[in-house]
């Protein structure tokens, strides 16, 4: 029989190759984390490797790459630099406000370009902006408006002091004061806070109230600044057409009577009504007294009776627009206001009839006129005539058919509402 052998059959080992024990730091790469957050550069952290045996080599610490030599200055941008260019760009888009903002920057930039706070400068004064009322911060903070963006600011005013009493606000932006004590009237640019000082108003006042100035007998319906820095103010009460320039010891006395329409600055010159005829101040000839002349040829084509009508200019967008507010009877004998405006052609010195403003809106106060923007407000409308609180009509005018719609106080603090109200009446009634 044969033996039984056993068959040993060779056993292959396996061996089970260890599992790496994976650190938190492949786990979570912090570290390239941690270096962003230090500010470092991404590229600087390397992917880990899963290579096992061997240590990774270490790399050299990294250096900072310096800034070139050849970085810009922009602290020394004067001189020769854009600096002036930017100035001059900023003052061309008509917003003295960006101007400010501009030279606040440095004390350089401040070196290189004018001063607004130098004089009595057109180019920086605020056309644009207008003053709302008084802000909630306190007694001497006003709210401004622009009325060609939208944008609201709050500035503070330490000239609204109890020392001065504000007279008027001019439609080149700037407010027309009062100093009691001295008597000296004022012009302040809110937003350069440059103050102009003007002749004292005694001369023009009564002799029995040379000693005791009241505000009742300085309402101002109009004030206005020519190019050559002379400064018209028409005193209501006292039907008093006085102009000055800054520096001068006394008023000049244009005309004493009344004016049928607030004075108006258009293009350098003061424009106004008188016995409904358009009229523009007369001040190039130094030698000959300041007077007025017709800005138009004839007569005009409407009748108006001053008893129940009203004349307002108003300035849209650089053209020169009258408004005729009148009263007529309708056929079932009720007394009913309607409107109509007028285009003034200051070359062919005609005024002729207009059907809408531009697109633009318009608001209308006894002794304030202003055109807005309708794009900057989502809740004006173009092509309309809008009414301050002084004036009777509670309604808006639709230009093109004359429609009327009496639900424009729906909201109590929308922007119409605003604008209705900081136009109407002046002096406290401004604040």
């Amino acid at each position: 029989m044969p033996s039984s052998r056993v068959q040993t059959i060779p056993l292959r080992c396996y061996t089970r190759r260890p599992r790496p024990r994976w650190s938190a730091r492949l786990l979570q790469p912090q570290g390239a984390e941690q270096n962003l957050l230090d500010g470092d550069s991404a590229h600087k952290t390397k992917p880990l490797s899963t290579c096992w045996g061997k240590k990774r080599p270490r790399t050299a610490p990294s250096v900072r790459t310096p800034w070139p030599s050849s970085t810009r200055d922009w602290a020394n941008l004067g001189g020769d630099g854009p600096t002036g260019l930017i100035a001059e760009l900023v003052l061309a888009g008509g917003d003295v406000a960006e101007y400010v903002r501009f030279r606040a920057v440095c004390r350089s930039w401040r070196r290189c370009t004018p001063d607004p706070r130098a004089g009595l400068d057109g180019r920086f004064f605020p056309r644009r902006w207008i003053m709302l009322d008084k802000a909630l911060a306190g007694p001497r903070r006003r709210r401004f408006l622009n009325v060609s963006t939208g944008e609201c600011i709050r500035k503070d005013l330490p000239e609204l002091d109890d020392h001065h009493i504000l007279l008027a606000l001019t439609p080149e932006g700037l407010l027309l004061l009062l100093h009691e004590p001295t008597r000296v009237v004022r012009l302040l640019n809110p937003l350069t806070r440059h103050l102009t000082d003007l002749p004292p108003v005694t001369q023009l006042l009564p002799p029995g109230f040379n000693r005791i100035v009241e505000s009742d007998y300085l309402d101002v319906c109009g004030v206005g600044v020519t190019e050559d820095a002379t400064v018209a103010v028409y005193f209501s009460y006292l039907k008093v057409l006085a102009i000055a320039k800054p520096g001068e010891k006394h008023w000049t006395v244009v005309c004493k009577q009344y004016l049928d329409s607030a004075l108006l600055p258009f293009a350098g010159r003061i424009y106004c009504c008188v016995q409904s005829r358009l009229m523009v101040l007369d001040t190039s000839c130094s030698n000959q007294h300041p007077k007025l002349l017709a800005a138009v040829e004839g007569g005009n084509s409407f009748r108006f009776s001053r008893m129940t009508d009203s004349l307002h200019l108003v300035d849209n967008a650089g053209e020169l627009m009258l408004v005729h507010r009148l009263l007529y009877q309708d056929p079932d004998s009720h007394f009913r206001r309607t409107h109509k405006a007028y285009r003034v052609d200051l070359d062919a010195r005609t005024i002729v009839p207009a059907e809408a403003f531009g697109g633009r809106a318009v608001f209308i106060g006894q002794c304030r006129t202003i055109s807005v923007t309708a794009e900057a407000f989502p809740s004006v409308a173009g092509d309309k005539l809008y009414f301050g609180f002084d004036c009777e009509e509670t309604c808006v005018v639709y230009q093109g058919d004359g429609y009327y719609d009496s639900n424009i106080l729906v909201h109590p603090c929308s922007v119409i509402n605003c604008l209705s109200h900081c136009i109407q009446g002046s002096g406290d009634h401004l604040a």
